[in-house]
């Protein structure tokens, strides 16, 4: 029986020739379709000229985890709760488990310079994208696939993206949480879900939040002519900031897999 919560209940699917199918049939445009040999900046992917938008994809499927600077920072964590409190062990050595208050926000940290590093190489693609083809507008998109990144949960991935995006790397406009082979728990509901959750910084203008909701409702639209079809209609959930309509999820129930 397939294990969909960790895999997905279909095969998976090539996430960057998919998106580069998809925005083809929506009427966007490949960049590397349109700029000649050989290049001379590190281009974004894709091109939307009727906003006009770029948005640059970032497919991860690292668990950052396994990085030696996070080995180390995870140490000097765990040091500190001993130090504050001798008697602490984990459950698998008899203690409690239960870390300070603190212990939560600076875990998330650990993971904040993976991420910010490919916040800035997209920052630059796009920035360098946009000045090439002289778009002055506030339409930049990083396009963040999480297929393989599972030690933080959605809602601490996207808080962590926008509280870097606050102050940094300004042809960001907005950052597209999505997955697409991985599907993810949400509270209140037994059903897994695929995820499309966009933020926008304070500059974006009105007709992109309008058409990154309308992109996305077409995207599990053709999702379903590589996947097959989706057995629970397409919701729009409410997100942290209240605007619902904002983050939409698509799913897939199979037979006696319900939690």
């Amino acid at each position: 029986m397939t294990d969909f919560w960790k895999e997905g209940p279909h095969d998976p699917i090539p996430v960057e020739e998919t998106w580069r199918e998809f925005v083809r049939s929506v009427g966007g445009a490949v960049v590397e379709d349109l700029l000649p040999e050989p290049r001379t900046f590190q281009n974004a992917d894709f091109l939307f000229q009727a906003i006009p938008l770029v948005a640059e994809l970032k497919e991860v499927e690292t668990e950052f985890d396994r990085s030696p600077a996070f080995q180390t920072g995870y140490i000097e964590l765990l040091e500190r709760v001993t130090r504050e409190d001798p008697s602490w062990r984990p459950k698998l050595f008899g203690g409690h488990g239960q870390y300070p208050a603190w212990f939560n926000n600076e875990f998330v940290r650990l993971f904040r310079d993976p991420i910010s590093r490919i916040l800035k190489k997209a920052n630059r693609q796009i920035r360098e994208t946009k000045t090439h083809f002289g778009i002055a507008e506030p339409t930049g998109i990083v396009i963040f696939v999480n297929d393989g990144f599972t030690q933080l949960e959605p809602h601490f991935i996207r808080s962590l993206a926008c509280n870097i995006l606050a102050s940094n790397y300004s042809s960001i406009d907005c950052f597209l949480y999505v997955t697409v082979n991985r599907y993810v728990e949400i509270i209140g509901t037994d059903v897994p879900r695929l995820l499309w959750m966009p933020s926008y910084s304070d500059r974006s203008p009105a007709n992109l939040v309008d058409f990154v909701d309308d992109l996305g409702r077409k995207w599990f639209q053709y999702l379903e002519t590589k996947i097959g079809q989706f057995t629970i209609p397409p919701e729009e959930l409410p997100q942290d900031n209240g605007e619902a309509r904002t983050m939409l999820s698509r799913s897939i129930v199979l037979p006696n897999e319900r939690r």
